[in-house]
């Protein structure tokens, strides 16, 4: 019998994974680093020499250990699948859903950038930005088990993020892989459409029918080999009729996981698959680590260093900020942010889609970068969620006056609006159809240069002015019900306070329609635009602090009451010798 060595290549990278988890364990990190970390000490990229001894990589044929790894990526987005709980989005509908928006949407801006910056092709553009973009809960969830945070009111909102984040990517990935993963000549964006309408009439079908007469036979399946090989088997074709149908593997998995998701077999499939699933998903990160040539570090580390930057920039800074305008409070705000800062499996599944996309020149730069910005990340994470407390009383001591007061009146307004239990606010159908044909027109400025750009452009921003007579309308009723006393709002200013909050949210929508448009004339004017919008945001807080607030009128009059009084000045005689002589 002729010896092939496989059994011995998957022994060696069952045993470094486990070597590897037990040292990112002990080290209070993130198991997968301990694979990755494994995966390049063995793999075929890494060489050194001692004196007489070389070494080059144990490992040196990957393309069996990939495929076997693949069914442990799929595995893992089928139980991320499994977590897709409707009824966890209902109970925090409001922030959880503008929040997941607006966390992938700055991040994949500031990855475009970015990639726009260093000259990268559009398709490894839409990759590292997604790298970039995609948080990682694992690192998060276990820090705030260790800091005794998962009772506080903010977790239940992060759990609910953490799901349409996970949906939101999927879906990404879906619409990207439909448009850059196929190489037939014949490719076109109809079919393409047409393969993705298949694919979910196929799994809407499966959910309203098939799936709930399916469970019911499960249930009363008493062999768990049998209900191995079907979940299994399910899984399997699943991805397949993806593949079929024009889009990643991995969307198969994950959809035919929400349609099994809050059935009554869910605990028995994470009982029974669960182990098997680590076991492949470990491969999976030992083999993306085996993929990592630590050579290009050197070439990359710039990119690394300002990825982590922007990252560390969207998700402490500018979504902490946006969780506080949104109606969390300044702990609870930066705790969020903080949680969001973690990189992991996502990223890393986007880089190996990505390294694999037809007409993708970055590939290589994308395993090193994707493996970096995960280990860096995966350690900041857990000192930013320890130190995010700290930094929010620090910032509320630190802030001048007025923008505490502005943001304040916002945050306390937009907790009425959208927070649960204390919401107020129902969006009128008017304002909802500007909101979507404002979003309709934003892509569409986006996708199309020229003269008929500039027009969707103008069109878009009429909308917006739309938005803001009905949004300003509506908050009146918001404001008439907000309790602003603490913060110092005069009386008999809803009028105003309404105005301001809706303009602050326009502003905001201006900005985008004004950013869709002006990448694609000239992209670094699009960083002029958005330092030119925080400027007239900041402007705005200062300009409703001397209209709204008590404590800017007693400024005001103090300063008057305390200025110098003017004393006329009366100028003594001089005495004229000469004068008084002749008088005398």
């Amino acid at each position: 019998m002729e010896y092939s060595g496989l059994m011995l290549e998957i022994g060696l990278i069952l045993m470094v994974a486990f070597i590897g988890a037990l040292l990112a364990s002990r080290s209070r990190q993130s198991v997968i680093l301990g694979y990755i970390a494994a995966g390049i000490i063995i793999g075929p990229y890494l060489h050194f020499q001692l004196g007489d001894f070389a070494y080059n990589g144990i490992i040196q044929e990957t393309e069996f250990i990939e495929t076997i790894s693949e069914l442990g990526l799929i595995l893992l987005i089928f139980f991320v699948g499994m977590e897709f709980s409707l009824d966890k989005i209902r109970r925090v509908k409001g922030p959880a859903v503008i929040l997941s928006i607006l966390d992938v949407g700055v991040n994949l801006f500031t990855g475009i950038l970015l990639a726009t910056g260093l000259g990268w092709p559009l398709i490894d553009t839409l990759f590292l930005a997604s790298v970039l973009a995609m948080s990682c809960s694992a690192v998060a969830m276990k820090t705030l088990m260790e800091l005794g945070r998962l009772e506080r009111p903010e977790t239940e909102f992060l759990l609910g993020m953490i799901i349409l984040e996970e949906f939101i990517s999927m879906l990404f990935l879906t619409i990207v892989g439909g448009l850059v993963i196929h190489t037939d000549a014949d490719f076109t964006v109809s079919s393409m459409l047409m393969g993705l309408g298949a694919f979910f009439l196929f799994f809407i079908i499966m959910a309203a029918v098939v799936v709930p007469r399916v469970i019911a036979r499960l249930q009363k399946m008493k062999s768990d080999e049998m209900f191995v090989l079907f979940m299994l088997g399910a899984i399997c074709l699943s991805a397949a009729l993806a593949e079929l149908c024009g889009v990643p593997a991995l969307i198969g998995a994950f959809f035919i996981g929400m349609t099994f998701a809050e059935s009554k077999i869910t605990l028995r499939a994470e009982r029974i698959i669960v182990p098997l699933r680590d076991a492949f998903v470990a491969m999976f990160f030992v083999a993306f680590g085996m993929l990592i040539d630590p050579s290009l570090f050197g070439s990359v580390w710039v990119i690394i260093l300002m990825a982590v930057v922007l990252i560390s920039v969207d998700e402490i800074l500018i979504m902490s900020a946006l969780a506080y305008l949104v109606g969390f409070g300044r702990r609870a705000a930066t705790s969020v942010g903080a949680s969001f800062s973690a990189r992991g499996g996502e990223s890393i599944m986007y880089a190996s889609v990505g390294s694999q996309a037809a007409g993708a020149t970055k590939g290589a730069e994308l395993y090193p970068i994707a493996g970096a910005v995960t280990f860096i990340m995966s350690v900041l994470c857990p000192l930013y969620i320890r130190k995010a407390f700290s930094l929010a009383d620090w910032v509320a001591r630190k802030a001048p006056r007025f923008m505490t007061y502005g943001a304040g009146v916002i945050s306390r307004t937009f907790n009425k609006m959208v927070m649960p239990g204390s919401q107020v606010f129902t969006l009128s159908r008017s304002l909802l159809i500007a909101f979507i044909a404002y979003l309709v027109l934003v892509l569409a400025v986006a996708t199309t240069p020229g003269i008929p750009g500039l027009v969707l452009y103008y069109l878009a921003i009429s909308s917006v002015v739309l938005i803001w007579y009905l949004l300003q309308k509506d908050l009146l009723n918001v404001v008439t019900k907000v309790d602003y006393a603490n913060l110092g709002v005069r009386e008999g200013m809803e009028r105003t306070v309404s105005h301001y909050v809706a303009t602050a949210a326009c502003l905001g929508l201006i900005m985008v329609a004004s950013v869709a448009l002006m990448y694609l004339v000239y992209w670094p004017s699009v960083i002029v635009i958005t330092l030119a919008y925080l400027l007239w945001f900041v402007y705005l807080m200062h300009l409703s602090y001397k209209r709204t607030c008590d404590a800017a009128l007693y400024d005001e009059i103090r300063e008057r009451s305390f200025q110098p009084t003017v004393t006329m000045q009366i100028e003594k005689p001089v005495f004229n010798y000469r004068q008084r002589w002749k008088d005398f």
